[in-house]
């Protein structure tokens, strides 16, 4: 092999003008592979990081349903009609934490809102409208042990037992353009939210506005009221459960037959005129009202002392909820982030896409130079041949002449590959739209290389440039060897 090598640097010094060309291509294709990679495993580890932190932790539980059920209610925005509430919460909650590595355990009920501040002035001048709000209905005692990345910039988060909203500083702004009035800490915030029973409305006191360790775009749109609260507004009551008191004299009445209650009747009479007295009215029953529902809970999340056992305790959860007959699922972070990983793994299959437009015109090009190339080398082929040199060892040739074009030539792209990342994040690049807070995980570009990225584009562009190589040495192949070297 080493003698294969040699050969293979001076054909390839020898032919330093077709050698540059596909080397350049090569180095360029490692260029755009480790700086795209760079960005894609940037932003699905700030995504990861921010949702495991601050919303889903390692696990995700929700009841089944026919649609792709995230944190957020469902698979989109604003369709919270498939959410439906975890059966058996109690059972699942105890076999959650029962779990071997299984930190601690949380809950939670999603909801969607209009929200407006209660006498605001009439002389406020907004966009018109409420706002709009997405509710995380939370009990603090579990939910803030679990999830440490929010924390107050103005008033205080959420206390066991306390009824309030917190908000982050993004509603704050959205709610003043549309109110004309800016909501302030200790306000009185008038929620109206659609559920099953339709219409409901809760006032409740702005406590807080909160940002966070980890930024993202979820980060602004996500409200945490108190969980009873949210479940009023999605309309999570108890129907007729409880029982109604009766009282002595209606459980007499119960007994009583219909002519006791409509046909006896007492005369009075006064003079020639006789009137009946129709007997006395039953007290009405107590009226009855709605309670919350106190043990329904949309979702379950736990945190884990190793992230990595993930795959193996969602699989342990989701063959007991099988073997329990219990409706429910559990799944890792993706799932709970719904629509944002979505974002995200689209933005990657986009870029995927274009690699692979990429890496076919670079084998078109390569390979038209490498005909050109073999072609003229056509000569020194069949003076190989000629000499005893098998197809095989003539294939080795050119097979080691692209392996050592792709090392060079990965190198050098590898290198100038992270320098540009460095300079791209030493420039501290601000993400000025939605796009790109998603896709830096934050509001500044903090884009690193992982050694995983840098191999496999290596390997990915070795590939290209054998590929590359395979048809003009094939077409060079079928030449006999007394014409190969009548050629000149």
């Amino acid at each position: 092999m080493p003698v294969l090598v040699r050969i293979a640097f001076r054909n390839l010094l020898e032919h330093k003008a077709k050698s540059l060309i596909i080397g350049v291509l090569l180095a360029l294709g490692v260029v755009i592979l480790i700086v795209g990679n760079a960005f894609m495993d940037t932003a699905a580890r700030g995504v990861k990081e921010t949702f495991i932190g601050n919303y889903t932790g390692d696990i995700f539980i929700a009841a089944k349903a026919k649609v792709p059920v995230s944190l957020f209610g469902a698979s989109s925005f604003g369709n919270t009609e498939t959410t439906q509430t975890l059966p058996y919460f109690d059972r699942i909650a105890a076999k959650l934490s029962s779990e071997p590595g299984v930190a601690g355990v949380t809950s939670q009920v999603t909801g969607y809102a209009m929200a407006t501040i209660k006498d605001a002035p009439d002389t406020a001048e907004g966009d018109g409208g409420p706002g709009f709000v997405l509710l995380f209905g939370i009990d603090p005692a579990s939910y803030y042990k679990q999830f440490t990345y929010a924390y107050p910039v103005k008033g205080r988060l959420l206390e066991p037992g306390e009824e309030g909203l917190v908000v982050s500083q993004a509603t704050i702004d959205r709610l003043k353009k549309n109110l004309g009035v800016e909501p302030k800490v200790g306000d009185t915030i008038l929620l109206t939210g659609v559920g099953k029973s339709g219409f409901k409305i809760r006032s409740v006191p702005l406590v807080g506005v909160v940002a966070y360790k980890t930024e993202s775009e979820a980060n602004d749109f996500i409200s945490y009221a108190d969980v009873n609260t949210v479940r009023i507004l999605m309309g999570l009551t108890l129907g007729n459960d409880e029982d109604t008191p009766v009282t002595d004299e209606q459980k007499s009445l119960l007994a009583a037959s219909g002519d006791d209650l409509f046909g006896g009747e007492t005369v009075v009479t006064q003079g020639k005129v006789s009137v009946a007295q129709a007997p006395k009215a039953a007290p009405a029953a107590p009226k009855k009202v709605s309670q919350v529902d106190t043990g329904a809970w949309h979702f379950a999340m736990a945190r884990l002392r190793n992230p990595a056992a993930a795959p193996a305790t969602v699989h342990s959860l989701n063959l007991w909820f099988t073997k329990e007959g219990i409706d429910a699922q559990a799944a890792d972070w993706k799932t709970a982030a719904g629509p944002f990983v979505v974002f995200i793994e689209g933005v990657r299959l986009v870029f995927n896409v274009a690699i692979i437009i990429v890496a076919v015109v670079a084998i078109i090009v390569m390979i038209n130079t490498l005909v050109i190339s073999v072609i003229e080398r056509t000569g020194e082929i069949g003076t190989m041949r000629a000499l005893g040199a098998q197809k095989g060892y003539v294939r080795k040739m050119f097979l080691a002449e692209a392996l050592t074009i792709t090392v060079v030539f990965g190198i050098i792209g590898s290198a100038i590959a992270f320098g540009v990342v460095g300079i791209l994040d030493v420039a501290r690049i601000a993400a000025t739209n939605p796009f790109l807070k998603i896709l830096f995980a934050g509001e500044v570009l903090h884009a690193t290389v992982k050694a995983s990225s840098v191999v496999w584009s290596l390997v990915l562009v070795g590939i290209v440039s054998v590929l590359a190589y395979l048809y003009p040495v094939s077409l060079a192949l079928k030449v006999q060897p007394v014409r190969a070297m009548q050629t000149e």
